[in-house]
């Protein structure tokens, strides 16, 4: 049945796509390149809300025929980001205040964090620290990050849907019978018209909802209950999961910010986008990240199994992202902008 479940999230999303670009482009909601774009021609928005759709219907089937796998607290977790969604398709239509983005951004990751119970511990490997009140505050900053973090990483053809894949696959690797292998289909039928070259964008719709999917999963399988065959993901083994995204828009932000860039202004500074400045196209900085990924993989795949080297494994791939940053570097340099 999961097969089938695979199949038809697929084929919904490539098709909602194929249809959301013809409204897209007879409604005129099209991005239109500049200065600060990594594209060379007007591509229609949107594409997102494909993910959206199947995704949801996935939930729903899941929740319906395989509970084991989409328990009510789950289900319950997931439907805040329908508001996310339906804020990001108003933005890709017309601009909104980035204020009211981020109003809706806490309201839904609250909620979530709300149904699913919080969290109140983190494991660390070594040692575990048990602190509620603090812990809890910053997961919440932490989702309110990735919502934002994951559109920021949509600057190219076919980045975000790719690494969405990934992070979904690695998920999958250390829970067989995770929910988001469904969200491969998802993302999978929407990437088939965003790759290079890319026939639709996804839009916030789409790139702030990955990001809130993924925070949900990082809190659920926090609490995964251990039953022998399965154990739970410790939160900082999902950030080792996810730290492609997180390396890249991180240590883009911080160092606009030491800059006293606007950090809200748009820019070319990731670390992605520079690789294809330096003369990589869209595709060949993908497969860089991908390759990236299966390395990264490689040392999920060992920490999940031996939790006593988790912290020297994240400082280890974090040297390794540094060094991969300073590649970047002496390739394309970093582009400061004027304040303000």
């Amino acid at each position: 049945m999961l097969i089938l479940f695979f199949i038809l999230a697929f084929l919904i999303s490539w098709t909602v796509t194929f249809y959301i670009r013809k409204w897209a482009i007879a409604k005129r909601m099209l991005d239109k390149p500049n200065e600060r774009s990594s594209h060379k021609r007007i591509t229609p928005l949107g594409g997102g809300v494909a993910i959206v759709v199947s995704w949801y219907l996935c939930v729903v089937l899941l929740a319906i025929f395989c509970p084991e796998m989409m328990p009510v607290r789950l289900f319950a977790a997931l439907l805040p980001g329908i508001l996310l969604a339906l804020v990001g398709i108003r933005d890709d239509v017309k601009q909104m205040s980035p204020w009211t983005r981020l109003i809706v951004q806490l309201v839904s990751v609250g909620l979530s964090l709300f149904i699913l119970g919080g969290v109140n511990e983190i494991d660390f490997g070594t040692f575990t620290w048990n602190c509620p009140v603090v812990i809890n505050l910053l997961v919440f900053l932490l989702l309110v990050w990735f919502v934002n973090l994951f559109n920021f990483y949509d600057g190219i053809d076919g980045n975000l849907g790719s690494e969405a894949i990934a992070i979904s696959l690695m998920s999958v690797m250390l829970i067989p019978n995770s929910p988001l292998i469904l969200f491969v289909a998802c993302v999978g039928g929407f990437l088939v018209w965003n790759w290079q070259k890319a026939k639709i964008f996804m839009g916030d719709a789409g790139s702030t909802f990955i990001g809130f999917v993924f925070g949900v999963f990082a809190v659920y399988f926090q609490d995964w209950p251990s039953d022998g065959s399965h154990m739970p993901i410790p939160l900082i083994l999902w950030v080792l999961i996810c730290i492609v995204a997180i390396f890249d828009t991180t240590f883009t932000l911080l160092r606009r910010i030491v800059y006293k860039e606007n950090v809200l202004k748009p820019h070319k500074n990731q670390l992605f986008q520079r690789l294809v400045l330096s003369g990589f196209s869209h595709q060949q900085t993908v497969f860089v990240q991908q390759g990236m990924n299966l390395i990264v993989a490689a040392g999920v795949w060992f920490v999940f199994h031996n939790k006593e080297y988790m912290l020297p494994v994240v400082l280890g791939f974090v040297a390794f992202f540094c060094v991969y940053a300073y590649w970047v570097e002496r390739r394309y340099p970093f582009v400061r902008q004027n304040k303000g």
